[in-house]
C-alpha cells in the first residue's frame, strides 16, 4: 500500500493506494501513527478513493487511528470511500462510527 500526504486548510490528507489488509495495516498503522505524533496533528483525513479492497485488519487500523486522534482532541475523517469499501464499512455495522464525508467540500 502506497500513501501521499497533503495538507488541505486545517486537514491533514492521506491519499492511500491499493490494499488495506492484513499485508499492509501493520506498516501503515507505524507509517501514520508516527506522522500524527510527529506533527501534532489537529485533522487526520484519509482518502479512501484509491483503496481496492479492506479486511478486518484495514477495519482495526481504521478504528485504531480514530481512537488515537480522539484520544489527542483531534478530528479524524474517511473522504471518498468506494462502494466497496462503504460496502464493508456497512456490513460491520462501522459506517455511522466514522465520520464520511464523499467530498472535501464536507470536510469541518
Amino acid at each position: 500500500m502506497d500513501f501521499k500526504t497533503r495538507i488541505k486548510d486545517s486537514h491533514t490528507i492521506i491519499e492511500l493506494q491499493g490494499s488495506l489488509d492484513i499485508y499492509t495495516a501493520s506498516k501503515m498503522k507505524k507509517q501514520i501513527t508516527a506522522l500524527i505524533e510527529e506533527e501534532e496533528l489537529d485533522s487526520l483525513v484519509l482518502d479512501m478513493s484509491k483503496v481496492t479492497h479492506m479486511d478486518s485488519s484495514g477495519i482495526a487500523l481504521l478504528a485504531n487511528l480514530q481512537k488515537k486522534m480522539k484520544s489527542n482532541e483531534s478530528k479524524f475523517a474517511l473522504l471518498s470511500c468506494t462502494s466497496d469499501i462503504m460496502a464493508v464499512l456497512k456490513l460491520s455495522s462501522l459506517d455511522s462510527f466514522f465520520t464520511i464525508c464523499n467530498s472535501e467540500s464536507e470536510l469541518k
